[in-house]
């Protein structure tokens, strides 16, 4: 049997001490997600297709080092430099899809570096255990950002 959908919705700030310029940057290059997108020690995101503008797609899987079974492929609906990234993204595992959802992805100037804004509009298809998935990868990819935006800044 099929489980039920499930519905949440997540939103995650962060204030950053680095220009919504170079923070974006982090954002669409491929080379940088595969660093700040793994959310911990031992997880893995291998991109393998990324075209990041309207109407463009991201292709990539994530997991454990050893086996990164699961598919994202996110299509982008809105990408406007350098403040707005929408997007909608499918999770897979095994030709099974476990989730798809809106990311909405907002960057604003503030002070001395910016402010952004994730909204995750989520509906899963395998349970309310998926929400707990995508709390953690997020927390953890964005908390990565942070670091790299601001090492480098520093620099």
């Amino acid at each position: 049997m099929t489980a039920p959908c499930e519905f949440r919705t997540l939103v995650l700030d962060r204030r950053i001490e680095a220009a919504p310029e170079r923070v974006f940057a982090l954002m669409t290059d491929p080379d940088a997600r595969r660093t700040w997108g793994a959310p911990g020690e031992g997880i893995v995101i291998e991109i393998d297709q990324c075209d990041v503008r309207d109407g463009g797609r991201e292709v990539a899987r994530c997991g454990p080092r050893d086996a990164p079974d699961f598919s994202a492929v996110s299509d982008f609906h809105r990408v406007e430099a350098p403040r707005l990234i929408v997007l909608s993204e499918t999770l897979t595992v095994g030709g099974n899809v476990l989730s798809v959802s809106l990311a909405t992805q907002e960057l604003s100037a503030e002070g001395s570096g910016c402010q952004l804004k994730v909204t995750l509009q989520i509906v899963s298809l395998t349970g309310p255990e998926t929400f707990d998935g995508y709390a953690e990868g997020w927390t953890g990819a964005l908390d990565n950002l942070v670091r790299m935006a601001e090492a480098e800044t520093v620099q």
